[in-house]
């Protein structure tokens, strides 16, 4: 009776330390319209205007004893707010104004990024041009490099001339 009760358990451990876990992927959630384009956010949501106030030095009206140091003050003139009715602007007649000047305000952010492209791309062939003008000058500094020996080699034998010569007119 013990020998099988023991055989059993020895089974059990050997068994269990043997079966391998099925690990299942999670399932992943899957959001059908997360992104909405550019051209059609104004169909969905209205954006929000914020005005910039630089405010100076005061004293709080609740206790004199506190003055406040000059700053900037931030004010929500619209929040943004969700379009109830679809296909329509989310932009009312009142904020069409608005609307232009971010739009224009895009634009010329365009044409900036278009024109600092186009002189970064004449810069690049400025510094290819000059890369090319080092590169020659620098292989004409090697040339040079390389005949200083027999440069000076010639120099010397020149000297030596230069002095024979002396000495056959004595």
């Amino acid at each position: 009776m013990k020998k099988t009760i023991l055989a059993v358990m020895i089974a059990v451990v050997v068994v269990g330390c043997n079966s391998s876990q099925k690990r299942r992927k999670p399932v992943s959630n899957v959001v059908a319209g997360r992104n909405v384009s550019s051209h059609s956010i104004r169909t969905v949501r209205g954006y929000e205007i914020v005005k910039e106030y630089t405010v100076g030095r005061r004293i709080d009206p609740q206790n004199p004893n506190i003055m406040y140091g000059a700053c900037k003050m931030y004010v929500i003139r619209r929040s943004p707010t969700w379009n109830l009715r679809p296909n329509v602007a989310s932009v009312s007649r009142n904020q069409s104004q608005a609307v232009n000047y971010h739009f224009k305000e895009l634009k010329e952010q365009k044409t900036l990024r278009i024109s600092s492209n186009k002189t970064l791309q004449k810069l690049t062939l400025e510094l290819a041009e000059s890369k090319l003008e080092l590169q020659k000058v620098f292989a004409e500094y090697q040339k040079k490099k390389n005949l200083l020996p027999v440069i000076k080699q010639l120099q010397s034998e020149q000297n030596e001339v230069i002095k024979r010569l002396a000495n056959l007119r004595r």
